[in-house]
């Protein structure tokens, strides 16, 4: 029996290869839905997951993030994709896949296809993160390694510090490495202001006609909780996963208005902030990659981490990656956000460019993903 072998892309095409499994035929691979602090900020999600390789061809057209956990990432240096991560362990050298890039397998065995079967790092988010809607996997529960812990016992320390005189009346975010960081406020009358259609989220494009999704009766969809908090929600779109590298997108809903980054100044431990406005954001702070005509995404050049999505027709509501926030309540930051349970936002398109074995178990990810969030809604 030949060996199963991944194609393996992001979003741009950058790190396309073929990499081969470490799994023997016929033998289930367990895999780990990770919630740790520096998988969060790292990536700007609220989980990653990876699947075992052996050591790949090339690590080309990758920049390389060394993590306080040990692990070191490969992300591709033009779109920012996640592709890959190594550890030694024990003398030795472990290679893992980000399951998101993982397209077509060459030897398909529907009988062994890879389950999630386990949650780590859960402790780190405080309030379980997405972890509390994805109980379940295609009719099996999923291990926990760690329980939430209270917040007065979590351990900051593998998270840059948050800025000197920092106000508690603002939500602090920032990326693994700490090269980006910026703060949002509550919603003003300004927040109010810009006009956007309605996000896949709440309604899919696929069953609303395009005059409707236009949003004519100016509906401000994303102002929450009778003027006190953000929409936010969950993505399977094919775009989020090739430029994040995983299955489940995590995006806020916040208007750019309420968005002010840290620049760091001259002095130590000293920075400037400035309002959101990508022309005048300083060099190095974060890059841009056009992933469609009109449509950019940010993401931190030294780690990786996904910051914004955004377009030319919607300028003044922007997405924000949930992964960076630091809310003192947890990952799912629920003192600044509501939560949409209905639907992940554009599910059709968990197995769009992918076949065999990465289409199946994104499939049965995706459908766990979406029962937990209906199930979490009807238990409020």
């Amino acid at each position: 029996m030949s060996p199963n072998r991944f194609n393996i892309s992001c979003l741009c095409g950058g790190v396309s290869q073929q990499v081969q499994s470490v799994v023997a035929h016929g033998e289930t691979l367990k895999l780990s839905i990770n919630h740790g602090d520096v998988d969060r900020h790292a990536t700007g999600i609220l989980c990653a997951s990876y699947y075992p390789i052996h050591e790949p061809h090339q690590t080309d057209d990758t920049t390389v993030f060394h993590g306080v956990d040990g692990w070191t990432r490969y992300f591709c240096s033009t779109c920012g994709c996640h592709v890959l991560r190594r550890r030694d362990i024990d003398g030795v050298t472990v290679w893992e896949a980000a399951t998101g890039v993982l397209l077509h397998n060459t030897a398909d065995d529907v009988g062994a296809d890879a389950r999630f079967a386990r949650h780590t790092g859960v402790s780190d988010t405080k309030d379980g993160g997405i972890s509390i809607w994805l109980s379940e996997i295609d009719g099996q529960r999923l291990e926990s390694t760690t329980t939430p812990v209270t917040p007065s016992s979590q351990s900051t320390t593998k998270l840059p510090p948050t800025p000197a005189g920092f106000s508690k009346d603002s939500l602090h975010a920032s990326c693994a490495c700490g090269r980006v960081s910026y703060h949002i406020t509550r919603p003003t009358e300004e927040s109010y202001l810009p006009h956007s259609g309605f996000p896949d989220l709440q309604y899919a494009q696929v069953e609303h006609s395009a005059e409707f999704m236009k949003n004519p009766d100016t509906v401000k969809w994303w102002i929450r909780s009778n003027g006190t908090k953000y929409l936010a929600g969950t993505c399977a779109c094919r775009s989020c996963r090739l430029i994040s590298g995983f299955e489940v997108q995590t995006w806020a809903f916040v208007p750019r208005c309420n968005i002010f980054f840290h620049i760091p100044g001259p002095d130590d431990g000293q920075s400037g902030i400035l309002p959101l406005n990508f022309a005048d954001l300083p060099a190095g702070v974060a890059k841009t990659y056009e992933s469609s005509p009109g449509v950019f995404r940010e993401f931190c050049g030294n780690c990786g981490a996904t910051i914004f999505w955004r377009d030319s027709w919607r300028p003044d509501v922007i997405d924000v990656s949930v992964g960076l926030l630091r809310a003192d309540e947890g990952a799912r930051a629920e003192t600044w956000l509501d939560w949409w349970t209905e639907r992940c936002s554009f599910e059709e398109e968990t197995e769009r460019g992918r076949s065999g074995e990465p289409a199946r178990i994104a499939r049965r990810l995706i459908d766990g993903l979406e029962r937990g969030l209906r199930s979490g809604a009807q238990s409020k």
